[in-house]
């Protein structure tokens, strides 16, 4: 945080990935962070963006227009791992509202760094939170800005519950997606 001048108390909620504002529903997310923010007036909160693409020019022209609150971006296409975990672990919930994904990485890189997640019903989410908050993370209804708003609020106002479900993802990551698991799974399906 110290590097990102990002005070210690701060609540932070991360996305990092392509910035396509209609396939990964960064409109509704800003929608969303902007009720957050009002109905926690008093309360610190960052929202950390990670990423850039076609996008970025609208993007950067929503969060002046909206005069967002405690909104960061990071305008760059990150592919040094280390930096892209400096920047999740500077987070305490991660969040990935899109409308439409394959099988989603970004998702995966965050539980690695043992953060929960708040994303939207999409291809592939079923599969990661298989559980849901066993697995991690809150699934909630793609393109609803509400529910959106609801769970990741209640994530960054409740850092006990935050904590508990990034331990949850970190142990989904480590024994369903990590190298070593799938790597067996490989094995298993070209010499079967």
């Amino acid at each position: 945080r110290h590097h990102l001048n990002i005070p210690v108390e701060a609540r932070v909620a991360v996305f990092h990935g392509r910035i396509q504002i209609q396939q990964k529903g960064l409109d509704i997310l800003l929608d969303a962070w902007e009720k957050i923010c009002q109905q926690r007036p008093d309360k610190d909160l960052r929202l950390l963006l990670v990423g850039t693409g076609s996008d970025a020019d609208e993007l950067s022209r929503q969060i002046t227009v909206r005069n967002l609150r405690g909104v960061i971006w990071i305008n760059e296409y990150v592919r040094d791992r280390t930096a892209i975990q400096r920047y999740l672990s500077a987070a305490d919930v991660y969040t990935l509202p899109s409308r439409k994904e394959g099988f989603p990485v970004a998702p995966l890189e965050a539980m690695a760094c043992s953060l929960p997640i708040v994303a939207s019903d999409v291809a592939g989410i079923s599969d990661i939170l298989e559980q849901g908050e066993a697995s991690g993370g809150i699934v909630v209804p793609r393109e609803d800005v509400d529910s959106l708003a609801l769970k990741l609020g209640h994530l960054l106002d409740d850092e006990i519950l935050s904590r508990e479900l990034g331990k949850q993802a970190r142990k989904r990551m480590e024994e369903e997606f990590s190298f070593k698991v799938i790597g067996k799974q490989l094995q298993v399906l070209l010499t079967s």
